[in-house]
């Protein structure tokens, strides 16, 4: 595996006291891990291309809600929806990396747990703006976003919702042992979380039981705080702390569990 001898290299040069260095080479090899697997870059850009210039294109002249322009709408949600869907892949990486043994290589690393954890869930955040940024600036020209603040904050929306996403992709990936029921597990909480969600449609016009839902979806603070940002030029306060929150929460339960795992011996 090509991702095991990055690791396998990066260790036999480490030293003690390179713990930042190899916090940011963990942080690059996630990156590198998906411009190794262009089908997914593919697949999911031609996803976005339909959404946007087909289904939002076509729907929007359809759909007629006094002070809602819908393209615009779909457009900054279908960036946000891309971003969580990208930053879920880390949890296939790693349940990949338990199964074949990379996980105890890891152990041996000179890094501390902190480091650790967070050059991974870095390195799945970055690689999902890495990927989404492109579309970011599409819909940004598009839609004539010029503001250079308003842009700024919801780009860090944007990778607030990725860091967090990865560390919720991080805990299932150590919580679930079964191949076929994680694949299963992070399908239905990645469909949940984003359909869940006022990233495509207004919560006005969901079924009940979705909109009871939506509110509480970290997609949906992404996207609202993104809108508020873009098409408003303002800040939504709650929904930004909700993000944070979910950040929080997060990233402290991924390095919690893949730890307790590591040194419980479970994947030995």
């Amino acid at each position: 595996m090509s991702s095991s001898s990055t690791l396998v290299n990066a260790s036999s040069k480490a030293t003690p006291s390179a713990g930042p260095s190899l916090m940011a080479q963990m942080a690059l090899r996630d990156i590198s891990v998906l411009f190794r697997t262009p089908w997914i870059i593919i697949s999911r850009s031609l996803a976005f291309i339909i959404q946007l210039f087909v289904f939002a294109a076509l729907i929007s002249q359809l759909v007629n809600v006094p002070g809602l322009d819908f393209f615009q709408y779909y457009a900054v949600g279908s960036v946000v929806g891309t971003v969580g869907s990208i930053a879920f892949i880390i949890g296939y990486d790693i349940f990949e990396e338990a199964e074949e043994g990379v996980l105890d290589y890891l152990l041996t690393l000179p890094v501390s747990r902190r480091q650790f954890i967070i050059g991974r869930a870095l390195g799945g955040a970055v690689r999902a703006m890495v990927y989404a940024t492109p579309m970011f600036v599409i819909v940004a020209v598009l839609e004539r976003f010029t503001n250079p603040l308003s842009l700024a904050v919801a780009f860090f929306d944007l990778f607030l919702l990725a860091f967090g996403i990865t560390g919720l992709s991080i805990t299932m990936a150590v919580s679930v042992r079964s191949a076929n029921r994680f694949d299963v597990v992070l399908a239905l909480t990645e469909l949940a979380i984003a359909r869940a969600s006022t990233a495509l449609y207004p919560i006005a016009y969901m079924p009940v039981y979705v909109a009871a839902l939506a509110p509480f979806s970290p997609v949906s603070f992404a996207a609202d705080s993104a809108r508020a940002a873009l098409v408003g030029s303002s800040l939504d306060l709650l929904s930004l702390a909700g993000l944070v929150a979910f950040v929080v929460i997060f990233l402290g339960l991924g390095a919690a569990f893949y730890f307790r795992k590591l040194e419980g011996g479970v994947y030995a």
